[in-house]
């Protein structure tokens, strides 16, 4: 290996990213440092959820794990250290075949990153530029109008132009908040589609719901299969919108623990529409592969909410392809189509309510047609009113306006948000366990499953660590010992000593096909009625059929009074306690915190200090991407 141990004295690397650089070294047969910590830093913002290296931003930057740490790591001026990459023999530009590619603005990627990122804006872009398709005007205005009837004048129907948007073209993405009805919005969209179809031809459309985890396809299963029953539309449109939600390894079909699939780029899904619901949880590789998979007549559509933490793994995919700028609009051409064939006004560039018209407003018109016309952008909400806050609060931390979102917590003119300052002792334990008490104490001593697994979802805890005492584990054993000393008699043995009792709420971290358990599903621990003495584990699927497990058949699982932020993705709860740390760590974010806060259906409250909350609100995630760049260039 090749300076390797000046990597290891950092402390910034993990043996991957040192294995890694070293063999990048041997193949360029080189000790020039230059090249080993250029690659070493490219793993290692892989792991940390970048794409690529920007190698301008750390040219002539010192590296250093935590501020003020000892440890740390000079980069090289840019030019001097673009030479020594590109005189290594190991690292290409666009087109190569190299390792490594560097490209005009100085991103460093590993080749099968950069091959992800351009094939994904690729594929993209082609469906955004395709023809357009001839139409049936007359069953295509009457079908729009029953599915998507207009209940005023006042504002436009964004949900009736996302039906024109899908029929129009092979990519649609639909963004917006929680209780903006996107998959309400994306049922009549399937049941738009498939009248449409009906007068073309005889088969059946072939339709696949999609969803980046099983909890998410899950939730996505139920939001469809309620929204079907209000469609006002034959009960052979309805029987043909899927019933069921698939992961997107499990539509693929991946190959065992290869990262490959049986439909890919040479074998192509056999699938005329595909709804990708969650979108924002997608890491870059599986939507590159996703797009691979679908042929160019295959219509995607994507759901999901722009603003919301990104995937796991590296990318930040839907936010690239959503950009900075969260409005409605349109290229000339693309909004003259839009009128002529549903009659629907719209300003090109700008919102505009139905009775405008570009003749008589200003605004910038878009000429070239581009992803802008496949976006569209949900800012109604269905489920919150005038006199709530949350919407109010999760707007002006969506825009980085801390001192706002400290003065709105300060009044507390909101009856539906409660802000909990931590005292100066830092203890938040007298804060939270009236509370505990209040919304979990009822799971001591309930034994019907159905309210059991409402009381459950009614209320949680989400923190923004995993450890310590403001975070899952931390809380979940206070939650434990709080109730273990307020309902001992009732809730028996609870504790750190008791792995099975009573009440004790469980999210499963593992997916299991067989059980049909997937990562982030919950359940609750409850006395099995047909076997005296023991304890079962209820789920319920679907919303309606609960169904109980033996414990010791369960996946991967852990405690769930509390949950990370991040794990809360795709679920909802009544009432939520949003719980951050009282030291500033580079993971409170303005994402993380709009995520908890639009986690809260009708309740939210916060714990936490007010620099906390400043520091997080001021700081967004910056993903190093090209994709966003990609789509701006292409379209």
């Amino acid at each position: 290996m090749y300076n390797v141990p000046f990597l290891e004295k950092t402390g910034l690397f993990t043996s991957i990213d040192i294995q890694f650089a070293g063999f990048m070294a041997a193949l360029a047969d080189t000790d020039d440092p230059a090249v080993t910590l250029a690659a070493a830093l490219a793993s290692r913002n892989i792991r940390n959820g970048d794409v690529c290296l920007d190698l301008e931003a750390c040219a002539g930057e010192k590296i250093q794990q935590e501020p003020g740490q000892q440890s740390v790591v000079k980069c090289p001026p840019l030019k001097k250290w673009q030479d020594s990459l590109f005189k290594s023999g190991i690292v290409g530009q666009a087109g190569d075949f190299m390792p490594l590619i560097l490209d005009m603005q100085n991103r460093l990627y590993l080749l099968r990153y950069w091959e992800y990122e351009q094939t994904l804006a690729d594929a993209l872009m082609e469906r955004a530029i395709q023809p357009l398709p001839e139409i049936e005007d007359a069953v295509f205005r009457e079908s729009l109008e029953r599915l998507f009837p207009e209940e005023g004048k006042e504002e436009t129907n964004w949900q009736k132009i996302a039906a024109v948007v899908a029929a129009l073209k092979h990519l649609s993405i639909i963004s917006g908040g929680p209780g903006t009805g996107k998959t309400f919005a994306v049922a009549r969209i399937l049941a738009f589609l498939l009248e449409q179809h009906q007068h073309t031809s005889t088969e059946v459309l072939k339709i696949f719901l999609a969803a980046p985890t099983g909890k998410a396809a899950s939730r996505l299963t139920e939001s469809i299969a309620s929204a079907k029953e209000a469609l006002v539309c034959s009960e052979a449109v309805k029987t043909a919108i899927p019933g069921t939600g698939l992961t997107i390894h499990r539509l693929l079909k991946s190959k065992g623990r290869s990262s490959r699939f049986h439909y890919n780029v040479e074998n192509k899904l056999p699938a005329d529409v595909v709804v990708v619901d969650e979108a924002s949880m997608v890491d870059l590789p599986l939507m590159s592969k996703l797009v691979q998979a679908l042929s160019s007549e295959t219509r995607l559509i994507l759901l999901g909410d722009g603003d919301q933490l990104a995937s796991v793994e590296a990318g930040s995919v839907l936010g690239d392809i959503c950009g900075e700028q969260r409005t409605n609009r349109f290229s000339s051409k693309f909004h003259s189509h839009i009128k002529s064939v549903a009659h629907i006004t719209t300003r090109p560039g700008l919102e505009l309510t139905p009775e405008m018209t570009p003749e008589i407003t200003s605004g910038t018109t878009i000429n070239k047609p581009g992803l802008h016309d496949c976006r569209v952008y949900f800012t109604k909400s269905f489920r919150f009113d005038d006199q709530s806050g949350i919407p109010r609060l999760s707007n002006v931390v969506n825009k980085g306006r801390a001192e706002e979102v400290i003065d709105l917590l300060r009044k507390g003119n909101y009856g539906d948000i409660t802000w909990l300052p931590i005292n100066k002792s830092g203890s938040i334990a007298p804060l939270i366990e009236k509370m505990i008490v209040l919304h979990y104490g009822e799971l001591t001593t309930e034994k019907d499953p159905a309210r059991a697994l409402d009381l459950m979802n009614q209320f949680k805890i989400l923190c923004a660590l995993n450890h310590g005492s403001y975070g899952v584990s931390g809380i979940n054993q206070l939650a434990a010992d709080v109730l273990k000393n307020s309902h001992g008699k009732e809730y028996g043995s609870v504790g750190s000593q008791a792995t099975w009792y009573h009440g004790r709420p469980i999210l499963i971290r593992k997916n299991d096909y067989q059980l049909e358990l997937f990562n982030g599903d919950m359940g609750i621990v409850l006395p099995d009625p047909d076997n005296q003495g023991t304890l079962s584990v209820y789920f319920s699927r679907n919303n309606k059929e609960i169904r109980s497990i033996a414990p010791y058949k369960l996946p991967e699982h852990e405690t769930a009074y509390a949950m990370t932020i991040h794990k809360s993705q795709g679920s909802e709860f009544d009432h939520v306690l949003m719980v951050l740390p009282e030291k500033d760590t580079p993971i409170l974010t303005r994402e993380l915190i709009y995520t908890g806060i639009t986690r809260a259906r009708q309740n939210l409250s916060i714990l936490s200090t007010e620099s906390a909350i400043r520091l997080a609100v001021s700081r967004r995630i910056e993903r190093v991407s090209g994709l966003r760049d990609r789509l701006a260039v292409n379209g």
